[in-house]
């Protein structure tokens, strides 16, 4: 092809582009005169349609799937979306009356001799997004509310010596500790809850925090490490 038929073949291009434009604006201002009550007869079919999927699969698969991989599930467990991602062979235990959001990642592998352990209490509240890492014990007390994006760790994960990292050893004792977390916590969004820490009943940790010590009971912390705010109660 010359160079000549190019050029005129790329005009002619541009020209069917002018054409387009309008017809493309003229598509979008198309609306199709539909009854209100047809509309909303059909989003509400929609909502039936969806709430039926979800419960079946959460009857039939979802929280069965749950309940076999824990040690021991109370009454009434609610999982408000896909089955939690559970690695290692640690215990779990779950209280009544809890509710468990979606995605949620719990890492339950040790190195130790001793089995890790996930206990969480009556009527907790785990909000969508959260992350447990349990090498040695997490527990959680009832009525505590975790928001989402928090993460807690009972260890520090990898080594921290460089040349140990480079090796990819195991964890030892000492870099791993249980993380307790009392009655009635609130515990705000993307929290980060790490090792040895014990949060009394009844405290709050605020958004965004880093809990690198203790917390007494009622009492609210903030910051980076979390620091005492005030009592509460």
């Amino acid at each position: 092809m010359s160079l000549e038929s190019l050029r005129r073949a790329a005009s002619e291009g541009r020209g069917v582009l002018r054409f387009a434009r309008p017809v493309r604006r003229a598509l979008r201002g198309i609306r199709l005169p539909i009854p209100r009550p047809v509309v909303l007869g059909l989003s509400t079919v929609r909502r039936v349609l969806v709430f039926g999927w979800q419960f079946a699969t959460k009857l039939l698969y979802r929280e069965p799937a749950f309940r076999a991989r824990c040690t021991q599930v109370g009454a009434r467990l609610h999982l408000e979306g896909a089955v939690p991602q559970i690695f290692g062979a640690g215990r779990i235990v779950i209280g009544d009356d809890v509710v468990i959001g979606a995605p949620i990642t719990w890492d339950l592998a040790t190195p130790f001799a001793e089995q890790a352990e996930l206990v969480i209490g009556d009527r907790v509240q785990v909000n969508f997004r959260n992350g447990i890492s349990a090498y040695k014990r997490v527990e959680i007390g009832a009525d505590t509310l975790i928001a989402g994006n928090v993460q807690i760790y009972d260890n520090v994960s990898h080594p921290v010596d460089p040349e140990r990292r480079l090796r990819h050893d195991r964890l030892q004792d000492h870099e791993a500790a249980p993380v307790i977390i009392g009655r009635n916590v609130w515990i705000g969004a993307s929290s980060i809850i790490m090792k040895g820490v014990t949060i009394g009943d009844n405290s709050v940790v605020a958004a965004g925090s880093i809990v690198t010590k203790s917390v007494p009971p009622n009492t609210l912390v903030a910051g980076n490490p979390a620091v005492v705010i005030r009592t509460i109660g």
